[in-house]
């Protein structure tokens, strides 16, 4: 799902991202059991009833995969309007023969990923994790 070669500062937030995340969900660090429980968490789609799945041409390059992220944060916009949640899910992709085979997708199209969608449950703390600045991420040029 993400690139071998993947260096600071992107492996870090990347890191400190899943560790609030999981931990959040009360999956230890140094739990023998974690990963199984990770991808448990992750392929019930954090208890949502739904997941929208993503797919994409097998023809199509880098610029319609940026369109096709453009597209599902509209959608999930949209969705927020109507006060619903979602979570977009990468890891669905390492699973992609099998969602494939049950949705019937053909062999011309590429999973992009999964969108978990529910409402959010009530009583459960909300998980949010911690951003870079945007003096970090964002550079102006020419200005």
């Amino acid at each position: 799902m993400y690139p071998a070669e993947l260096t600071s500062p992107y492996l870090d937030r990347f890191s400190a991202a899943a560790a609030q995340r999981y931990k959040a969900l009360g999956i230890k660090r140094d739990d023998p059991d974690r990963p199984r429980k990770i991808a448990a968490v992750n392929s019930d789609a954090f208890g949502a009833p739904v997941v929208l799945f993503c797919y994409l041409d097998r023809t199509m390059g880098p610029g319609q995969w940026g369109d096709a992220g453009m597209y599902l944060q509209t959608v999930m916009l949209l969705l927020r309007a109507e006060g619903l949640h979602s979570c977009p899910q990468v890891m669905w992709t390492m699973y992609r023969e099998t969602v494939s085979e049950v949705v019937g997708a053909d062999d011309g199209l590429v999973l992009f990923c999964g969108v978990a969608v529910g409402f959010e449950k009530e009583g459960v703390p909300r998980l949010r994790t911690g951003r870079a600045d945007m003096t970090e991420t964002v550079s102006y040029i020419g200005v």
